[in-house]
Parts: structure tokens; sequence; C-alpha cells
């Protein structure tokens, strides 16, 4: 509870940072202003800083004594969404929103910098505050990585936050093993012959071709798939067509796929091909599937799990760390766990009295403020914990 009132004490910095980013959200790779002010501020703490991973941003703290080393991991990309909260810190950069929280991990982990950066002396070790660009593009992790971030020193443990909208402000969800889903995404260009809307027979109608395409596609979810081994297609986007009164020639889809087994991931491109090429020579159209390997499985290590646990029990309270089944979200936190014993926890910012009701990812986004000076606890908290064994 010491932890959680000197976070307390800090809490109107942390807001007023979190509001800050918030106003300006800036897609992956292109967090210039975001990684500039983590920048200024970790320097005014006087921690080292080093830049790596086009604009990610490293803080390194030693402590007073030498020990381990232990990295704590924030992103910090926007996502291409339109904000409908009409917050007064609502974005100003059109077309763009922190709809996923990375604002609040950000502010969160340079609040733990700044408690941290106060009792340097009584720390044995080193702390790592890794703050990553581009997550949701499934990038930033493997720049972060090939950067170097993991070395120099080289890392003993990785610790991330992930706010958590379905879960109640004050409670946490740390679950070992299989955490999050693998996220692959594709994009798919079916083509046919456009012509006038009066005269279909004429052309080869693309928008029925694709409308078969996207029915035939879940069916691969019921029908192909062992669905004791959950895995999800979505399509995201569908553009095309360029007037009311003509069939159109061409459509674009854009999609991720979910799953937790490796071999669903090898097999859902060659069952989404089976399904599109046929549908394709059925109404005589043509098409190009592209397909990206992205997200891996996020797989918590189960003894890092277990201390963090113990950990944060300190921050929230025994009854207030949770348990949960893996969830089909996926994370590239999952990349610096294949390198590194580690593990991502969720942290409730959920409150129905505040509206804060909204899934990530939604134009309404909502979070619960009361949150975030519990989770820079539980960033200090394990830091220390982990320093001190």
């Amino acid at each position: 509870m010491e932890v959680l009132d000197k976070a307390k004490e800090i809490k109107e910095w942390i807001v007023e940072l979190r509001r800050d980013f918030h106003m300006y959200p800036e897609p992956s790779f292109e967090e210039i202003r975001t990684s500039s002010i983590v920048e200024k501020k970790l320097e005014e703490m006087n921690i080292e800083v080093k830049r790596i991973g086009k604009t990610g941003i490293i803080g390194i703290l030693n402590g007073g004594k030498p020990g381990k080393v232990i990295g704590l991991r924030a992103d910090m990309d926007a996502l291409s969404v339109y904000e409908e909260t009409g917050l007064p810190f609502a974005s100003k950069n059109e077309g763009f929103m922190h709809a996923c929280g990375h604002d609040s991990h950000i502010s969160m982990l340079l609040g733990a910098a700044k408690i941290l950066s106060d009792m340097k002396d009584k720390i044995s070790g080193t702390v790592k505050f890794i703050f990553q660009p581009a997550e949701e593009a499934a990038g930033g992790a493997k720049a972060m990585i090939s950067g170097g971030a993991l070395e120099n020193p080289k890392l003993d443990m990785i610790y991330g936050i992930h706010i958590a909208s379905a879960v109640e402000t004050g409670k946490v969800v740390a679950q070992e093993g299989q955490f999050m889903a693998s996220g692959d995404e594709w994009k798919l260009v079916i083509k046919g012959k456009s012509c006038h809307g009066s005269s279909p027979w004429e052309g080869h109608d693309v928008m029925v071709c694709t409308a078969a395409v996207i029915n035939g596609l879940q069916t691969i979810v019921s029908r192909v798939n062992d669905v004791r081994n959950p895995i999800v297609i979505n399509i995201g986007t569908a553009n095309g067509g360029e007037r009311f009164n003509v069939v159109p020639g061409e459509m674009t889809l854009t999609g991720m796929n979910r799953t937790f087994t490796e071999y669903a991931r090898e097999m859902m491109p060659k069952w989404m091909e089976k399904v599109i090429k046929s549908t394709c020579e059925t109404y005589d159209c043509t098409y190009e599937l592209e397909y990206k390997l992205g997200f891996e499985v996020t797989i918590n290590d189960p003894k890092i799990t277990e201390f963090v646990k113990k950990s944060v029990r300190k921050v929230v309270g025994e009854s207030n760390v949770l348990g949960a089944e893996k969830g089909m979200g996926s994370e590239d936190f999952s990349e610096y766990l294949k390198l590194v014993p580690g593990m991502i926890m969720m942290l409730g910012t959920r409150n129905e009295e505040k509206n804060c009701v909204f899934p990530q990812h939604s134009n309404h986004y909502l979070i619960d403020e009361d949150s975030l000076p519990i989770g820079t606890s539980c960033y200090v908290q394990v830091a220390l914990d982990y320093l001190s064994k």
C-alpha cells in the first residue's frame, strides 16, 4: 500500500500526461510527438535514454547496487478510428484515436519511472523502461528487439500491463500459459467485370461474388475447423464500387485471423483459398490473396506469473487478482516472451457509473482514470519485489 500511496500522490500528473497523449494519437511507427515527450520526461528524471526501433524509447535506471535486470513495457501507437467520445481532451488528430488504451500504458509507465527514479539508491539492479511503437501493426516489438531492447544490459525478466475494458477498476487478471491468440493479417482483391447497373448479365458482378465469399469464409469457422480449438476469421473492411448505377468490377477485403494452434494457423490460408477460388470460379471472377503472419500466441511464463500475482496482491488485495480463460485478442508482447521469461497482465478500467463500459477499439471507448495509479503501482511493486529477490 506504500507504493500505491506514492502513485496516488502523483495521480494528477499521470492523468494530465494521459489526456495529453490522448489528444494527439499517432499511428504505428509515427509516434514522433509521443516519443519526444517520453524522452524529455525520462531525462528530467535523470534516467539514461536510448532511441531504437524507429520511434521507440528505452530508459535505463541503474540502482545503487548491482543486481538483476527487469524490463517494464508500454506501447505507444494509436488506431485509425474516428473518436466519438465527446471528451474535452478528445483526439485532435482526425481519424486516429487511442481506442485501445496505449495512452494509459505510456502514462502509467512514466509514473512508475518517476517513483522508481526517486528511490534508485535503494534498488539493487536495473530497471529498463521499454516504450514500444507499433504494437497495433505487429512490428513494434520486433523492431525493439532487433534494436537491442533486450540487451546491454540483458533482461532477466519482462513485465507488461494492458488495460482491460471488461474488468472492473481495482481488479487485475494474471493468467499463466496461453493467454492471447496469434493474429495474422490478410488482404483479398476480387476482380470481375463492371457494366451498366441495368444490364448485370453483361458483366461479372464482383459485389455478389464478394457477398458469397464473406459467407463462405465463416463456414470455415463453423464447419471446417475443430471447434475445440477456436479460430476467428474477421473481415474488417470491404471496399469497392464507383457509383449507384454501376455493377462494380473490383472489391477489396482486409481482415485478421486468430488461433492458438500452429495447425490452424498453417491451415487457415489454405482453407480460405479453397473457398475463395471455388466461389470466384462460380461467379466468373478472379482474385489475389495476400497473407501476412503477424502476432505469435502470447504465452505467460508460469513461474513469473505466480511471482507477479504475489506482488500485485500487495497493491490490489488478495481477492482482486483474477484468473481468466485465454482470449482471442493478440499482442506482440509475445515476441519478447519467446526470448525472455515474463508475462503480461490485464488491468481493469471498467466503471459503469462513469459510463466506462465500451469495448476497446470502439470509437466511444472510455477508461476510468482511477485505474492509472493502480497500474503505476503494479509496475513499481513488481520491479521492487523482483530486484530484491
